[in-house]
């Protein structure tokens, strides 16, 4: 059953918090580091904030008696469109700095590849990490912007999950 104030919470909560999530990519950015590398994980700490406060927000003004479905369904809403914002916003930006900064990542993703490639042998087979190689040339926005959009959004699951069963009546 679709309750639009559990979506206007989710829209709230979720865009403010997927533009926290890309003003870290932009510092990044300015810093000189790669915001699509390790540094990236730094993007993902307004994530977890927003979904405890978007959930604190829904039990305060729409339903004291939150159960766990509701604070989950409330977390998730919230989880989705701060993925969605901050991977569109993600896209945009690397689509007008141009390929340079996907070329930086590409090369410093095959460095980590270089440097640790008997293990990734190991784990998947030489045929598979050579695959997975060379699919790093064909690297575009809109891949990037999806795999943005899948690790912020399993993410925020996670604190969504952790969110409900503690605000849950």
């Amino acid at each position: 059953m679709f309750n639009q104030a559990i979506t206007r919470v989710g829209i709230r909560y979720g865009v403010t918090g997927g533009v926290a999530c890309f003003a870290i990519v932009l510092l990044l950015y300015f810093m000189g580091l790669n915001p699509f590398g390790d540094y990236g994980r730094y993007s993902f700490i307004p994530i977890p904030f927003a979904i405890f406060m978007g959930i604190r927000y829904y039990k305060k003004f729409n339903d004291t008696e939150i159960g766990f479905l509701r604070g989950l369904r409330v977390g998730t809403s919230v989880s989705f469109y701060a993925a969605l914002c901050a991977s569109m916003l993600v896209f945009i930006f690397t689509f007008l700095v141009g390929p340079e900064l996907l070329q930086q990542h590409v090369k410093e993703m095959k460095a980590v590849l270089d440097a640790t490639r008997e293990e990734q042998i190991k784990l998947l087979g030489k045929e598979m990490f050579e695959q997975g190689y060379k699919a790093l040339d064909s690297i575009t926005p809109s891949m990037l912007a999806a795999d943005d959009f899948v690790r912020r959004f399993l993410g925020g699951l996670v604190f969504a999950l952790i969110a409900a069963v503690f605000y849950r009546k």
